[in-house]
């Protein structure tokens, strides 16, 4: 058993035993469901990852337009969400040839504090790395950067050499500019468990150098198994592992509660990390309102949430590894706010309703 094989097990025996001690006391640990929403402004990608469910989804690969995408900001700020996650379910936010309208719309609007999204770095020109350092509310960016050096590149993303060159290209540029990123900056390393001692390819030498610059890189070997959709087959022949045991689950995802996701679509989905065509469909912006979709009048928002809450999982969530529970504390921390109990949502949800009248 490998190292990492261990430490989840040793992790799910711990949450078992905490979700478990919390659900008995009555104690969940509900994140502010009005902080951030998450908007896909498009579903496309350039890159054909086969750790990824990409290829292999159904639902739409479509952009959102700005007019559309003005009008999820507004009736999301309405509602009092202050920050944006733009970051794609299965797609990357350059495909969107619009993405700087898009952009400088969240700078411009009053009522938007922040945004943020990840990027595989690939299609950004210099000029459009330069317009990314002007950008205010740009609270994180985040790079994924797949392989250790060509073939490893090519062989994980289905990529030509022509991306590899164009990624190494972005990468430079970045760092010879870093020193003026306005924003926090992360690279995402998604590699190999080995990595042949002492190699010194363009992407380990620019890694090199981004650290010592004081950049956060972080690296992992182990991939998520998209509620299913993705196994040990898709990736056989290269060294990185996708989990195939799904997370012990007791009790509602928090993702439900603050991580809805409004989908290029303009589905609104329960989950926007790993629900690729979107099973956990909770409304449409075409025919509801924001507002009403998550609100307590919306049974298939409820629905989906005391499902959970008794056990019921559709199937990408029973599949899933990617699972937060409410009774984890751990799960509730990232906004830096208390978290709230399931009678305090239900409040929460009951009072959106009643506003609409």
């Amino acid at each position: 058993m490998r190292v990492h094989q261990l430490e989840r097990s040793i992790r799910q025996v711990r949450n078992m035993l905490l979700f478990n001690v919390f659900s008995l006391l009555g104690k969940e640990f509900i994140p502010d469901p009005r902080k951030a929403v998450n908007i896909e402004v498009t579903s496309i990608c350039n890159l054909k990852c086969r750790f990824c469910a990409y290829q292999k989804k159904v639902a739409p690969k479509v952009r959102m337009s700005n007019e559309f995408f003005a009008g999820c900001v507004e009736q999301a700020v309405r509602m009092g969400f202050k920050a944006f996650h733009l970051t794609p379910v299965t797609g990357e936010v350059f495909m969107d040839g619009q993405i700087f309208d898009k952009l400088h719309l969240l700078e411009s609007h009053p009522g938007v504090e922040s945004y943020d999204f990840f990027t595989n770095f690939t299609l950004p020109s210099h000029d459009d790395i330069n317009q990314l350092m002007t950008l205010k509310k740009l609270s994180h960016l985040t790079l994924s950067v797949y392989g250790h050096d060509l073939e490893s590149f090519m062989a994980v993303t289905q990529a030509g050499e022509n991306v590899y060159g164009q990624l190494v290209d972005h990468l430079q540029f970045l760092l010879d500019n870093v020193d003026r990123c306005p924003w926090a900056l992360e690279i995402g390393w998604r590699s190999y468990h080995r990595i042949p001692r002492g190699l010194q390819s363009e992407i380990t030498r620019l890694l090199d150098q981004f650290r010592g610059r004081g950049i956060k890189v972080r690296r992992s070997q182990v991939y998520n198994n998209w509620g299913g959709y993705v196994s040990n087959e898709d990736v056989k022949g290269l060294d990185i592992d996708i989990n195939s045991r799904p997370s012990y689950k007791k009790g509602a995802c928090t993702m439900l509660f603050d991580s809805i996701m409004i989908m290029a679509d303009g589905t609104v989905n329960g989950c926007p990390c790993r629900d690729a065509d979107a099973s956990l469909k909770i409304g449409d912006l075409h025919r509801q309102p924001l507002a009403e979709i998550l609100s307590s009048r919306n049974q298939a928002y409820t629905q989906l949430i005391d499902g959970q809450q008794k056990g019921i999982y559709p199937p990408v969530c029973r599949n899933c590894d990617f699972y937060k529970s409410i009774y984890s504390y751990r799960s509730s921390r990232k906004h830096g706010r208390p978290p709230m109990s399931l009678r305090e949502f239900h409040e929460v949800i009951a009072r959106d309703a009643s506003e609409r009248g």
